[in-house]
């Protein structure tokens, strides 16, 4: 039940998760509840996020606890900016089980809407004593908490947080206990001997407190055999030795901390916030408030989630009732922030206990029109099902094609891109598409005015086209029942032409796959059958009921489910998990082995387009930022083997390994050889590549004619190439194992060639003066 997105449909999904305290508390005010604070919505102009409606703050399902409160009060509707003291934060330490139940409690708190340590109880089994090290102002992130079974060697190791590693030595003869020695990154920094089903525990002084277990492991069984020792894990803890400090008048962010205790710590902020219109505005830590692109004023905070990693998005918590989940208090339905459109809604009508009755769980969704990233194309319709975004068709506003609907043949197809980023493209480059598809800047004209491109999918043409500035390349293809249907549209902004280079600068890129799912009546999507289908909406409905047993994971269709509390009150959920990926990867195009002292050009693109701006690191050497046309030059001074990685806000982090080599070192230098010798136009070339030394054939080399890669060599080292214009041409190579060789050829202009038969010359015989 994971999928994978790009990470700025991640991050608005997740700004748009925030579920609500409770039924009866959103019934009752408007003063919690909703994920986002909306100036046409009738919230009240002081406004709580809490644990139970932003699921960024921590919250515990199963005792239906959370920890954090964040409070805005706003002057008026039409407030942008929230008053030095408006914004108030609090948290409070909750008391929490430990996944292994035999230890006991600890307690937890949220911080920053992250999760860390605030002291061990007297409940906890393996603690002498209370400690407390958030009365010092001192957190540590919860590292590891579960009560997976794992079997382990002798031998072997338990590979925990931070370095560490706890090494099974050596079990005794008698099988009832087991030496274990501890080490982190490499060196030991503690030994012990453990019994059957007892805990390992490793102490270390914290902050101010001494003597503070960091990490405890419960050994269930041990086992001794004639061939094999084993032991039997069902508990890990661990906490971070790295703690946040936290004391009054502390800045995080535009807050401040305004008191901390054993039992509660405060923040405000300390400065007025700017609620810009399609702004982010830091609050604290990694917490964020987005505010609509809209003159209606909309904002809410969400979690920066530009790591990879698996998240679930989570909607309304409910207890012990039936509820309805739209793409206001439920993270995974579909919803547009700037324009405040959202098409689904998934409904428990009835419960019966813990069951929905079959025809009582009811999802719908209906299509709406939205802007296109790129505004001067108007509109297109969107519809959310089962949690993803899919195109339903073009409407009647948009600027490049004819309105046209998907939906109203039952298909339904995944918007793949959007987006209106500026980028830049040199002729000879490919703009990176989805589902295979390459756009390549084939010519710009004399004129500059206009480019040839053509359209590539998976390495085969299928169009071409003459596009202009300031104009729009459209690729139709039938998609289902839908003829001619525009599935890749790029906006050509400008065209330049130079003496040296050519580019053309992007600004729109929209696009849909050609794969589509299919929808009529009667289909069902795991639990839920189609009992309704037009071009307006899609109605879902539960074949069977549903049971939302304790302690539960219930799937609904393959995207959704139900997460239920392992309580005897019925509390649960529904949410969905996605992959998180940046949005575009960063790529670097730089020779695998370059020779030392040389200078080499580094550029960095994405989606084959030059990226600016970018952040270069050479090893740990910062050189700098791309130019406009993503290129950096640089000149290696030492060599050996260095990671070059680039960096930009909005992308994803690029790095690639490069051999600076030594001039001294000719074993990584190649020599190109041509034969034959005396080349003319139209002759087909034997392009041979050898090692420096030795002349020994190296296979895996890309040959370059003019720029233009012709192939990679064989095992004999060759590639053949057919010379079509006369002229001077460079062959050069390309490897990341070897320094790049180049040879300039002449190409012969080729030359007619006469044949004669029958030829008579008269007369045969002249005279001197004589005319003829």
């Amino acid at each position: 039940m994971s999928r994978t997105t790009n990470l700025v449909l991640l991050v608005s999904l997740l700004f748009f998760s925030l579920a609500a305290l409770s039924t009866t508390a959103i019934a009752q005010d408007n003063t919690t509840g909703n994920r986002i604070w909306a100036a046409d919505a009738n919230v009240s102009l002081e406004y709580t996020w809490t644990a139970q409606s932003y699921p960024g703050f921590y919250y515990d399902l199963d005792s239906g606890e959370g920890s954090e409160n964040l409070t805005v009060t706003l002057q008026s509707y039409s407030d942008r900016s929230i008053q030095e003291g408006d914004l108030e934060y609090s948290t409070v330490p909750i008391e929490t089980d430990f996944e292994h139940d035999d230890w006991g409690s600890y307690e937890v708190i949220g911080f920053m809407a992250e999760r860390y340590f605030a002291g061990y109880t007297a409940d906890t089994a393996f603690a002498d004593d209370t400690i407390s090290p958030m009365s010092n102002g001192e957190l540590s992130q919860i590292l590891l908490d579960t009560d997976d079974e794992l079997s382990v060697f002798s031998g072997s190791s338990i590979v925990l947080d931070e370095g560490y590693e706890l090494n099974i030595q050596e079990v005794d003869l008698d099988g009832n206990s087991v030496l274990v020695s501890l080490e982190r990154n490499g060196d030991e920094v503690d030994t012990g001997i453990v019994s059957g089903n007892d805990d390992y525990v490793y102490e270390v002084d914290l902050g101010s407190e001494e003597d503070v277990p960091l990490i405890i492991v419960h050994f269930n069984d041990i086992f001794r055999g004639t061939e094999s020792n084993a032991i039997f894990v069902e508990g890990v803890f661990q906490i971070s030795e790295d703690y946040v400090e936290v004391e009054s008048g502390d800045d995080f962010g535009a807050m401040e901390v305004d008191t901390i205790s054993s039992s509660e710590i405060t923040m405000e902020n300390s400065d007025s916030i700017s609620l810009g219109r399609g702004n982010t505005v830091n609050v604290m830590g990694n917490l964020e408030f987005v505010v609509a692109d809209d003159d209606i004023l909309r904002f809410g905070p969400e979690i920066d989630l530009s790591e990879p990693g698996t998240y679930e998005l989570r909607g309304t918590v409910v207890e012990d009732e039936a509820f309805t989940w739209t793409p206001l208090n439920f993270a995974g339905f579909y919803y547009n922030i700037d324009e405040g459109v959202g098409t689904e809604s998934l409904e428990i009508t009835d419960l019966n206990g813990r069951s929905i009755p079959d025809g009582n769980l009811v999802y719908r969704s209906e299509p709406q029109q939205v802007s296109f990233e790129y505004n001067d194309w108007g509109t297109f319709n969107v519809i959310g099902f089962l949690a993803e975004k899919y195109f339903a068709g073009y409407s009647n506003e948009t600027a490049f094609a004819e309105e046209d609907s998907l939906l109203s043949g039952g298909q339904l197809s995944q918007v793949l891109i959007d987006s209106d980023m500026e980028t830049s493209v040199f002729s000879g480059s490919r703009l990176v598409l989805e589902d295979g598809y390459e756009l390549i800047i084939e010519e710009v004209d004399l004129e500059g005015d206009s480019v040839l491109v053509s359209l590539e999918q998976n390495g085969d043409e299928v169009d071409t086209s003459v596009v202009s500035g300031g104009g729009d390349y459209v690729y139709e293809t039938d998609v289902g029942d839908t003829d001619d249907l525009a599935v890749v549209v790029v906006h050509f902004q400008d065209i330049f032409r130079g003496t040296e280079t050519n580019a053309v600068f992007i600004e729109g890129i929209f696009q849909i796959s050609e794969d589509y799912v299919e929808v009529q009546s009667g289909d069902s999507f795991g639990e839920l059958e189609v009992t309704s289908f037009s071009s307006a909406e899609i109605v879902m409905e539960n074949e069977d009921s549903v049971s939302l047993s304790r302690d539960d994971t219930v799937d609904v269709t393959e995207d959704i489910s139900f997460r239920v509390a392992d309580s005897d009150t019925l509390r649960y959920y529904p949410f969905v998990e996605v992959t998180s990926e940046a949005t575009e990867p960063l790529t670097i195009n730089i020779p695998g082995a370059i020779e030392q002292n040389d200078d080499v050009t580094i550029e960095v693109t994405s989606r084959g387009a030059a990226v600016s701006n970018a952040t270069v690191m050479f090893g740990d050497t910062n050189i700098g930022e791309t130019s406009e046309d993503g290129t950096l030059e640089y000149t290696p001074e030492n060599a050996g083997t260095f990671t070059v990685t680039a960096e930009k806000e909005g992308f994803a982090r690029g790095s690639v390994e490069v051999d600076v080599i030594s001039p001294e070192d000719i074993s990584r230098r190649l020599a190109i050889e041509v034969s034959p010798e005396d080349i003319t136009a139209g002759d087909s070339i034997d392009i041979s590549v050898v090692t420096l030394i030795n002349s020994d054939p190296v296979e895996g080399v890309e040959v370059l004619y003019d720029n233009r890669s012709i192939g990679t060599t064989d095992a004999e080292g060759m590639v053949t190439y057919t010379a079509q214009d006369a002229g001077v041409h460079k062959i050069s190579t390309s490897s990341d194992e070897y320094l790049p060789a180049e040879l300039n050829i002449q190409v012969e202009e080729s030359q007619a060639q006469f044949t004669y038969s029958d030829l008579n010359i008269d007369p045969i015989l002249i005279q001197t003066g004589e005319e003829v």
